[in-house]
């Protein structure tokens, strides 16, 4: 075997200029060993290449395609030509780029790993100047706070020193006050008795207050029970005195008529006579009219409605009675149950006439009764068990006055509505109806 020496100068030289030399020797120990110039084993590329692969994987582990890429790039270029020089049996080329490649691969991860180191090496100094900064920061603001409780404590002792004059100022009042304190308890104990009889006082009168509430309150309801009864009385007695003008103005007729008879006849006593007729019949009238059935439910003066529901009930009588006067018949007749039954009353000359009439022939009254121009006399409402009752009173003038002794006669229609809730909705359960016709207005 031949042996090669070379001096080695004192110069630099690059580390691929030594794997360069190096890989030189190694081809030329091989031909020298093999006894054949430039025949190089196949295994001996292969493990050259091999160990540039392991170098290039051992350069991607420290990041060194980013960090050191020009290197990197070199180094899989070498690979990829040595490669390619051996599957074309360039044994020498091969193995000279196999051996660059190493050696390129192995600067790119070192200059990746110092890079690495430096970045690190910054970032450490960096957070330590940071954390500096902030250490100084944070020891200028203790000075500060330093200085503030410097002043605090001073302002502190300035009011302690204060607070130990007031101090003895309040104890100096205590001693006052203390020797005023004896002087006032007599006062307080006769105080405290003048506030208990006047306690007790107070609860005799709140209890005298409660009764004397509750008298007021059961007269209050007696008060209302009578001016319902007042009310119903004085709407009967109106009726009353309406049928009675009737019967007046019709026994007046009859007293003309008898009166002439009885001087046809030339009688005596016609007076007397007389008398006794308009007596007879006054007694007639009036046991005609007691006779009578009632035309509406007795009145107990009882209401189990709340304030909401008879304002409620109230609304739908308005509304009720603009529809009438509206001659909106119609909207005046939706507010009736579809099986309700009136009463109807009729007085004419002292007679009276009674029937019961269901919705449709109520409604043919209506339009009968719209015919003529009739005048609101006065509304009345009133409020019975779960009805509001509505009272409306209508004229219209029937008969002028002949002259000024005369008087006036009148038709007047009172309608009594009894309106009760059916749901959220208010109808007409029952209505009577009283037409005087031909009466003096009352």
């Amino acid at each position: 075997m031949k042996r090669f020496i070379a001096l080695a100068q004192r110069r630099n030289v690059t580390p691929s200029g030594i794997l360069f030399i190096g890989m030189l020797l190694v081809s030329f120990g091989l031909v020298g060993c093999g006894g054949k110039l430039g025949n190089i084993e196949p295994s001996t590329v292969d493990t050259a290449i091999a160990d540039a692969e392991t170098a290039l994987a051992a350069a991607v582990d420290v990041d060194a395609p980013t960090l050191a890429s020009d290197l990197f790039a070199a180094a899989e270029t070498n690979l990829a030509a040595a490669k390619t020089a051996r599957d074309e049996k360039k044994g020498n080329d091969a193995l000279r780029l196999a051996y660059q490649a190493i050696a390129d691969a192995a600067l790119a991860r070192t200059n990746s790993m110092n890079v690495t180191k430096n970045s690190e090496l910054n970032a450490s100094i960096l957070q330590k100047e940071t954390e500096a900064e902030s250490l100084r920061a944070t020891v200028d603001s203790k000075e500060e706070k330093l200085a503030g409780l410097h002043t605090e404590m001073q302002d502190i002792q300035s009011e302690h020193t204060q607070l130990k004059q007031t101090v003895r100022d309040l104890q100096k009042e205590n001693r006052e006050l203390g020797d005023t304190r004896a002087a006032y308890g007599e006062q307080v104990a006769q105080l405290s008795d003048t506030l208990e009889e006047i306690k007790g006082r107070a609860r005799r009168a709140e209890t005298n207050i409660r009764n004397y509430g509750r008298e007021v309150a059961e007269l209050r309801r007696k008060l209302e029970v009578a001016d319902r009864r007042v009310q119903e009385e004085g709407y009967q007695k109106r009726a009353v005195i309406a049928e009675i003008d009737s019967l007046k103005r019709q026994l007046r007729e009859q007293a003309e008529i008898y009166t002439e008879k009885l001087a046809e006849a030339n009688q005596q006593n016609a007076g007397e006579k007389h008398a006794e007729y308009l007596e007879q019949k006054a007694q007639e009238a009036r046991a005609y009219v007691d006779s009578q059935p009632p035309l509406h439910p007795a009145k107990t003066g009882r209401v189990s409605l709340s304030a909401e529901q008879i304002a409620a009930g109230k609304m739908a009588l308005g509304n009720w009675e603009r529809a009438w006067h509206a001659n909106d018949l119609n909207r005046h007749l939706a507010y009736y149950e579809p099986n309700i039954i009136a009463d109807k009353v009729v007085i004419h000359e002292s007679k009276e006439h009674r029937s019961k009439i269901d919705l449709q022939q109520l409604e043919a009254d209506l339009h009968q009764m719209r015919t003529h121009t009739w005048n609101k006399a006065k509304v009345d409402t009133e409020v019975e068990g779960e009805s509001v009752i509505g009272i409306q009173r209508l004229t219209r003038l029937a008969m002028p006055a002949a002259d000024e002794n005369a008087t006036e006669l009148y038709n007047i229609w009172i309608r009594e509505i009894w309106m009760h809730q059916v749901g959220n909705d208010w109808r007409i359960h029952h209505e009577i109806w009283q037409v005087y016709e031909n009466v003096p207005n009352f």
